[in-house]
């Protein structure tokens, strides 16, 4: 009688585990979910918030909706994504999920993460987490399919995952300086998603969404968007310009980081037909975000 090969079952159980956590990778755009909830964290520390229980709960909220978001927007948007090469990986595109289940993750997904911010001292923190989830999937989503500059109220999705953490250490909502924290983070937005449409563009005109080059010509989406950059350069000195950064040796290695990161991004071509050029810029960017984040997270841990 022949022994089964239990090194071949171990594998495959390997194989069918590594592949499901790459499907729920995509499903909730992992990468991008952690930096949402980093930005929560920054937040939350920003005010002076301390590291314990509240920040396990804030975390696990605010990655929780911004995963089940994400998944929600890919139900809304299957259509869509089985059009452009970019997404059509995705599990729906894929089959590797079925509408059904999809609807199913992304509601509990959503559901945990409000039970979690509703553990939390105070009620501003749920609201503003069911603010951004109501504005990411039921007015930024459908607006995309009317709008090609729906990026721009689109952006207030990326200003409120700080707010949220802000409002959670017990902070009010409009100061000074949650308003330069929440709109540092509305400014970033803009050019982390025209570079991307503009990487892409070809997928944009597969999509059948309004077509912002129609109005705008590529080279010149790329000179406003250095606009932008600029100003979001500025927003980053703003923080050790008003003393929110209290580590000097952090300034001074924020700085130098934001001078590596940034003086690169203004002297790369903004030839239109240099696809590699504009992904550079977008890593550069999304680079320059996450050092701010991890900046202002460690200076509050080293206080």
């Amino acid at each position: 009688m022949p022994i089964p090969n239990l090194n071949y079952a171990k594998a495959a159980s390997t194989d069918q585990f590594l592949s499901l956590v790459q499907v729920l990778r995509r499903l909730f755009r992992i990468e991008l979910s952690a930096l949402v909830t980093l930005s929560a964290l920054a937040g939350y520390l920003f005010f002076g918030g301390i590291w314990g229980s509240d920040a396990f709960l804030l975390a696990a909220g605010v990655g929780f909706l911004a995963a089940g978001c994400s998944a929600l927007n890919q139900w809304q948007e299957q259509d869509l994504d089985s059009r452009m090469e970019r997404t059509q990986q995705r599990p729906l595109p894929t089959g590797q999920l079925s509408p059904q289940a999809v609807l199913l993750l992304a509601s509990l997904a959503i559901s945990s993460g409000s039970l979690f911010l509703s553990v939390l001292p105070g009620n501003m923190p749920l609201l503003l987490g069911l603010l951004a989830v109501i504005w990411y999937n039921a007015v930024y989503t459908p607006l995309k399919r009317r709008s090609p500059f729906a990026a721009i109220p689109g952006a207030i999705c990326g200003a409120l995952p700080p707010l949220i953490g802000w409002t959670a250490a017990g902070g009010t909502l409009f100061t000074h300086k949650s308003l330069i924290l929440a709109g540092t983070l509305f400014v970033w937005q803009i050019p982390h998603t025209w570079l991307l449409l503009c990487r892409y563009r070809e997928d944009l005109q597969r999509s059948g969404l309004p077509n912002i080059f129609k109005t705008i010509p590529t080279h010149r989406l790329l000179r406003i968007n250095n606009c932008w950059m600029a100003g979001l350069f500025l927003c980053y000195l703003l923080f050790p310009l008003f003393h929110f950064i209290q580590s000097e040796i952090l300034v001074y290695l924020y700085i130098s980081g934001l001078s590596v990161i940034m003086i690169p991004v203004f002297k790369i071509s903004d030839t239109a037909g240099e696809i590699d050029s504009i992904s550079k810029k977008f890593h550069l960017i999304n680079i320059s975000m996450a050092l701010f984040l991890t900046v202002l997270i460690l200076d509050r841990l080293i206080a």
